[in-house]
């Protein structure tokens, strides 16, 4: 006679079945939200040499630059320094891109993403970004100002995996334990 295992087991089983379904909505709503937020978001060609922006919020921002087309590895940034001021005389940012940054995006229309830097506003209000290395760029870039995503891609992946491991185990293991049930 195989093992089974009691019914009883088959309800704490399928309230992680449903945990984890709950959990795996609650994921892709956050991610939905990081990636593309409401809020305080820009783009520009990055053949435009200035650019003023109002932040309505405090906080780490990321810039990035956006290709059209699926780049991968050939997707490289130029070596510039883009500069970022609150006006009217607030303190200059520098942002320069990474050696190490391989932090690339393609969204479902074949748009490439790659972060540049990020910068802080201290407070809400008007800033500017002043690109002096518009002729580095390829023609059609877009640069892209949005709330910054680091720290927060780690937590968002930990979620998917518990999440899906609720979610695959509770159905797996009450299943067992359910028709184990009906067949004694």
């Amino acid at each position: 006679m195989p093992a089974t295992l009691p019914v009883w087991v088959a309800w704490p089983c399928g309230a992680a079945f449903v945990l984890g379904i709950y959990g795996l909505g609650r994921a892709v709503g956050w991610a939905t939200r990081l990636f593309d937020p409401p809020a305080n978001v820009f783009a520009f060609p990055a053949a435009e040499a200035t650019f003023c922006f109002t932040l309505t919020a405090a906080g780490p921002y990321e810039l990035a630059c956006t290709r059209r087309g699926r780049w991968g590895n050939y997707f490289t940034l130029p070596d510039v320094e883009i500069r970022v001021r609150r006006l009217p005389d607030g303190p200059v940012q520098r942002l320069q891109p990474s050696f190490w940054n391989w932090d690339k995006r393609t969204n479902m229309e074949g748009d490439t993403t790659q972060r540049i830097a990020d910068f802080v506003a201290d407070v809400p209000g008007e800033y500017e970004l002043s690109n002096p290395y518009t002729t580095q760029f390829h023609p059609g870039d877009k640069l892209r100002i949005m709330p910054s995503t680091a720290g927060k891609t780690l937590p968002l992946v930990l979620l998917f995996l518990v999440s899906g491991m609720a979610t695959i185990g509770g159905f797996v293991v009450g299943l067992i334990a359910g028709i184990g049930g009906l067949t004694r």
